[in-house]
């Protein structure tokens, strides 16, 4: 992993490493969604909880990624996890 790509992930990682401080904090769980909004159609998000020390090369908002690397890096953050799920969610 590039120089750069570790710096950017620990940047993302800051907080995270302040609330791992706390030594009552066993697990942080991330979360991200997709879709045009609960008003006008599905949306699908996703929630996961990594390893502390998890650092995934690319891992970023979903939307800021292509689809082929948003589905090379849901591998590897299956793989990793703790836990994880996904949903989807239509208009009610």
């Amino acid at each position: 992993m590039k120089e750069k790509e570790i710096e950017r992930l620990n940047i993302l990682k800051a907080e995270e490493n302040k609330l791992y401080e706390n030594e009552k904090i066993k697990f942080i769980c991330g979360i991200d969604e997709a879709g045009r909004g609960p008003l006008a159609g599905p949306v699908v998000v996703g929630a996961v909880i990594m390893p502390q020390d998890s650092f995934i090369e690319g891992v970023n908002d979903s939307k800021k990624i292509s689809e082929k690397k948003r589905e090379k890096i849901y591998e590897q953050i299956v793989e990793e996890a703790i836990s994880y799920s996904v949903r989807n969610c239509g208009p009610k």
